[in-house]
């Protein structure tokens, strides 16, 4: 059976611009559940509160156009509540001031909500909140006392049911007053609309797709440059054709290597700038730490002439130096890119600086070979006068032959590989500084030093090396170093000999840390490798007992007997010396004379006792430290 029904329905009493739509308490939780699975539970505060603003503020601009009073207005507002279907009940208490022109100079509201749709429709689609839920009913308290009012009056929920509170409480005060308070939650009222901040991220996406463009055309430049074998100088006078922005890179000791985009005249106008910052903060804050690297990845440092974003430039874990972007123009404004496009130009600078330090410590290590066989007698003296000239150095001039002894205080087996690694580099790299052309190698567990009196510029060879040992304590101040010193060779066939009087001088530097081996006197004349049996002979008949080397303690009493014949049989400085009491030094006195039964306090005994020792030492027979 076909059955066909037609009508139609029109009311004019309803209004097109603001008609009512009636809808479910449990449309609205629906609602309510799918924003949260869409936007988030924390985006859904500020769109919520502001669709109930609306409502509030609409209904609000209705009551206006009635003769109600403001006492009217704020009670007509729970009504207007309730008819919506928000709630089913309500209580609540208003008090205000206002001044001859109905401005508000004083308002606080308080009350509950009974029955609040929003908590229970949170309950039922989502569970207990964490928070409070009735962010529609606050937008809407909102925006009708607001508007009535006619000031911005905001209200929050202090207790809600559906995050299992007895009853939904409210307050309102003025705005201007929660942010006195400090309200933490006064952010989603002003919440962004999810469509400018889709626009926004829009322009941000695009404004970082820009950055990224930029870096790779910048990082394809700086490949080039590399590729081609461009020097830092070239380098650097492409960033700044590039980017405008004066640049420089500078070394630990902040020597300047390169710098581009300002004049000479101006560029040292700004590093008397710097330099006179640096000295001012040094001792504030450890700024800087001369010949330590200074403590950051990035650092931006700024004086009255001019602002610095630094960043250090690297290799193989050490920091070698330091590049930096210049601001001296006020209207040049920093952006977070410079400091990307700081770290690229910083790695480029590494890289070269990794292959000039690989090309450098191949030809130091070739010219440590080459000293190495010289030592060992194993080139005649044309061959080595020969290479010498190729590597700039004259072998036909006089020369010292230095051996420099070194040892951390602390630190581990490893830690000590990596000193001897890095003060071999040093080394070349501090006379590489001096403009002084020497030969420096490692033997034997030392560092061995040829240096000609060109390379000394006829200063003492004590003066040179007291500066070089300055250097090394500051660069490694747990450290501890010592040098001996040959005296003078004319011809290169005799560096074995002068290598012999460095290692006997070094081993007699009990308490200084340079020796010269002519300041060592009679000892140095007597002591060499063809009359070390004789010597030998006389420190078993004169010594004894005390030459059995092997046990500890005829170690330790060998050890007190050469301090006190070193002091002059001064008691008190041999007990600083040992670290020993004095009672104690006193019985380790007798029970020498003893076992040698000689009188230590005389002359000619203390004398020929303390040649003997020093010979052993030298010779390398004993070790007292």
């Amino acid at each position: 059976m076909r059955m066909n029904v037609s009508e139609i329905s029109h009311c004019e009493e309803i209004a097109l611009d603001d008609r009512r739509i009636i809808t479910s308490s449990s449309a609205f939780g629906i609602l309510r559940q799918q924003l949260v699975k869409n936007i988030g539970i924390d985006r859904i505060k500020g769109f919520l509160f502001h669709y109930g603003w609306e409502m509030g503020v609409n209904d609000a601009k209705d009551a206006l156009k009635t003769n109600l009073s403001l006492q009217e207005l704020i009670k007509d507002g729970p009504i207007r509540h309730i008819e919506n279907g928000h709630i089913r009940g309500t209580q609540h208490n208003c008090t205000y001031e206002l001044d001859e022109q109905h401005k508000i100079t004083y308002f606080y509201s308080t009350g509950t909500w009974v029955d609040s749709y929003e908590a229970i429709e949170h309950i039922k689609r989502l569970g207990i909140s964490k928070t409070q839920v009735c962010h529609t009913l606050i937008g809407f308290a909102s925006g009708f006392m607001s508007t009535i009012f006619g000031e911005r009056l905001l209200a929050k929920e202090v207790a809600c049911v559906g995050k299992g509170d007895d009853v939904c409480r409210w307050e309102i005060k003025r705005q201007i007053e929660w942010e006195a308070e400090g309200e933490s939650d006064l952010h989603f009222y002003n919440e962004t609309p999810i469509v400018k901040e889709l626009e926004y991220t829009y322009d941000q996406l695009l404004e970082q797709k820009n950055v990224v463009m930029r870096l790779a055309d910048f990082q394809q430049k700086l490949t080039e440059e590399i590729i081609n074998g461009s020097h830092l100088q070239t380098i650097a006078n492409m960033v700044y054709d590039n980017l405008r922005i004066p640049i420089l890179i500078e070394d630990t000791d902040h020597r300047t290597i390169v710098f581009a985009g300002v004049s000479e005249e101006r560029f040292l106008e700004l590093k008397v700038d710097m330099d006179q910052f640096i000295r001012e903060n040094e001792q504030k804050d450890q700024l800087v730490k001369h010949a330590n690297p200074l403590p950051f990845s990035k650092k931006i440092i700024k004086t009255e002439n001019q602002e610095r974003l630094i960043t250090p430039i690297q290799v193989q874990k050490e920091v070698l130096g330091y590049c930096a972007f210049i601001y001296v123009d006020a209207e040049k404004e920093k952006h977070e890119e410079d400091y990307l496009l700081l770290d690229r130009f910083a790695n480029a600078a590494s890289l070269i600086l990794l292959n000039e330090k690989t090309s450098f410590e191949s030809f130091e290590r070739m010219k440590g070979n080459f000293l190495e066989q010289i030592i060992e007698g194993k080139l005649p003296k044309s061959e080595i006068i020969k290479r010498g000239k190729f590597i700039g150095i004259d072998l036909g001039k006089p020369f010292f032959l230095a051996v420099m002894e070194y040892k951390k205080t602390q630190g581990s087996l490893e830690e000590e590989f990596l000193l001897q690694e890095h003060l071999f580099e040093t080394t070349f790299r501090y006379f590489n500084g001096k403009k002084a052309t020497i030969l420096a190698g490692q033997y034997d567990g030392n560092i061995i030093l040829l240096l000609t009196n060109d390379t000394v510029k006829n200063s003492p060879i004590t003066d040179v090396l007291k500066e070089f040992h300055g250097y090394l304590m500051q660069r490694y101040p747990h450290g501890t170093f010592k040098f001996g010193i040959s005296n003078v060779n004319n011809e290169i066939e005799s560096a074995v000999k002068g290598y012999e009087e460095a290692v006997i001088a070094l081993r007699l530097s009990v308490r200084k840390e340079i020796v010269p081996f002519q300041s060592l006197g009679i000892v140095g004349v007597l002591i060499n490798s063809k009359n070390m049996n004789g010597i030998k002979m006389i420190a078993e008949q004169e010594l004894g007992p005390l030459y059995n080397t092997e046990e500890p303690k005829i170690v330790e009493l060998l050890k007190t007997l050469y301090f006190f014949l070193l002091n002059g049989g001064k008691l008190e400085q041999t007990m600083q010396d040992l670290s020993l009491s004095m009672s104690g030094l006193r019985h380790r006195i007798n029970k020498i004379e003893s076992l040698l039964e000689k009188d230590l306090r005389e002359p000619n005994e203390m004398h020929q006792l303390l040649l003997i020792i020093k010979s052993l030492i030298a010779l390398g027979e004993i070790e007292v430290d």
